[in-house]
C-alpha cells in the first residue's frame, strides 16, 4: 500500500483542508465592538443598567491586562464562583479569552 492510499494520510489531509479557528472569543469581541460599539448586548432592567459592546470590550480588556500585570500567564487556570447571570462573569469570560487563560466555573 502506498502512502497516498493509506487511510491515515487521507484523514490527515481532510483535517488540514478544513481549517482551524483563528480567532478567540476575545478577538471576536474586539472586532465586533469596533464595528458596532453602541450595540446593547446586556441589560438589567431591575438594576437600570445596560452594557454595549464597547463597555464589555473595555472592561474585559482592562481585567485581562490587570490579571497579566499581577503575574498570571497565558495558560494559567482561573476559577470563578460568580453566578452565570452576573455581568462580571461575562466580562471575566472575555478577559480570560483575551489573555489566554483557562476559565473554570463552580456551580
Amino acid at each position: 500500500m502506498t502512502a497516498s492510499a493509506s487511510p491515515l494520510v487521507n484523514k490527515a489531509t481532510a483535517v488540514e483542508t478544513r481549517g482551524m479557528a483563528t480567532m478567540s472569543a476575545g478577538g471576536a469581541l474586539t472586532k465586533i465592538a469596533g464595528e458596532h460599539p453602541h450595540l446593547d448586548v446586556l441589560r438589567y432592567e431591575h438594576k437600570n443598567m445596560k452594557f454595549t459592546l464597547k463597555h464589555i470590550e473595555y472592561f474585559s480588556e482592562a481585567l485581562a491586562i490587570g490579571l497579566l500585570e499581577n503575574g498570571l500567564q497565558p495558560g494559567d487556570a482561573v476559577l470563578s464562583w460568580l453566578p452565570d447571570h452576573f455581568s462580571e462573569q461575562l466580562v471575566l469570560q472575555f478577559a480570560c479569552s483575551k489573555a489566554g487563560f483557562v476559565l473554570y466555573t463552580l456551580d
